[in-house]
C-alpha cells in the first residue's frame, strides 16, 4: 500500500516542481506609485482672471508654479494622464511572461483614444514599472515611461520620454512616500537638451508642518531659484525668489491670498 502511494505522489511532486522551474509561481502584487509621484497637486494655484491679473507674492507664486509645471509637462500629458488613470484599474497576473498588468483605454482631449498596457515585473522587493501605450493607426507599444520602486511603493524613480517621433528622455522623477512621517515629495528634472536642460521643480507634502505644501524650482535658464511654501487647505504662504525680489527674503499672503508682513 505504501509503495502504490508513493507512486501516485511522484507525479505531483514532480509537476510542483516543473511549475517551480519554469517561474510561474505568481509574485506579490506590488503597490502603486503614488500620484504625486508623477503628477503633483497644484490646486492651490489654480488662477482665475482678476487674481492673475493682480501683481502681489501669491500672483508671483501662483504664475511661477503653472508656467515652470508646464514647461515639465509640454509634452507629457499622454504618459501622466495614463498613469493617473492606472491608479483606478485592476491587475492581472501574466504567468507566461511572470508579470502584473493593468491594460485600459483613455481618451486626452484633442489628441484621441490610447491603449495603456503598465506592467509591473517584480524581483524580490524590487519593481520595475514599464509603461507601453498605442494609438491605432500610428504608433504600437511605445515605451512613454517606465520607473523603478519598492514593493510596497515607499520610494522610486520614473522616466518619462518625449514622444514616439523623438524617444528620447524628457524629464526623471525622484519620489518618496513616508507614510509613518507624513512627508512625500517628488523631484522632476528636466533631460531634454536646451535652454531649460537641468531645470527642475520639487514638490513635498509634509502634513505636520504649518505650511505643509512646498515647491522649489530651479530654472538653469535664467540661473534663479524660486521657493513656494502655502497651507492646504486655507490658502496663506510665501514666496522667496532673489530674481523677483532682489532680495533672500520671504514674502507672504494671507488666506484671502493679500500682501501681508511675514511674521517674524
Amino acid at each position: 500500500m505504501k509503495k502504490i502511494l508513493a507512486l501516485l505522489l511522484i507525479p505531483l511532486i514532480m509537476l510542483s516542481a516543473c511549475s517551480d522551474d519554469d517561474g510561474n509561481v505568481q509574485e506579490p502584487k506590488p503597490e502603486m506609485p503614488p500620484e504625486s509621484s508623477m503628477a503633483p497637486n497644484f490646486d492651490n494655484f489654480d488662477e482665475d482672471g482678476a487674481r492673475a491679473e493682480t501683481i502681489n507674492n501669491w500672483a508671483y507664486a501662483a504664475t511661477s508654479v503653472g508656467v515652470y509645471s508646464a514647461i515639465l509637462y509640454a509634452n507629457l500629458v499622454v504618459p501622466v494622464t495614463a498613469f493617473k488613470i492606472g491608479l483606478n484599474q485592476e491587475a492581472s497576473y501574466e504567468t507566461s511572461t511572470n508579470l502584473w498588468v493593468w491594460e485600459y483605454d483613455i481618451n486626452v482631449p484633442n489628441k484621441g483614444t490610447y491603449n495603456v498596457r503598465l506592467t509591473a515585473d517584480v524581483d524580490g522587493t524590487d519593481v520595475d514599472w514599464t509603461g507601453y501605450i498605442s494609438l491605432s493607426g500610428s504608433f504600437e507599444d511605445f515605451v512613454w515611461f517606465e520607473g523603478q520602486s519598492n514593493l510596497t511603493a515607499d520610494a522610486g524613480t520614473w522616466t518619462l520620454y518625449e514622444s514616439p517621433e523623438s524617444p528620447s528622455a524628457w524629464l526623471t522623477a525622484n519620489w518618496s512616500d513616508n507614510e509613518s512621517s507624513g512627508v512625500t515629495s517628488s523631484t522632476f528634472t528636466v533631460e531634454k537638451e536646451g535652454n531649460f536642460f537641468d531645470s527642475s521643480i520639487s514638490y513635498t507634502v509634509d502634513t505636520n508642518a504649518d505650511y505643509n505644501r512646498n515647491v522649489v524650482i530651479v530654472d538653469t535658464n535664467v540661473s534663479n531659484t524660486i521657493e513656494v511654501d502655502w497651507n492646504q487647505p486655507s490658502g496663506e504662504g510665501r514666496v522667496k525668489s532673489e530674481a523677483r525680489f532682489e532680495d533672500t527674503n520671504y514674502h507672504c499672503w494671507d488666506d484671502t491670498l493679500n500682501d501681508i508682513d511675514c511674521p517674524s
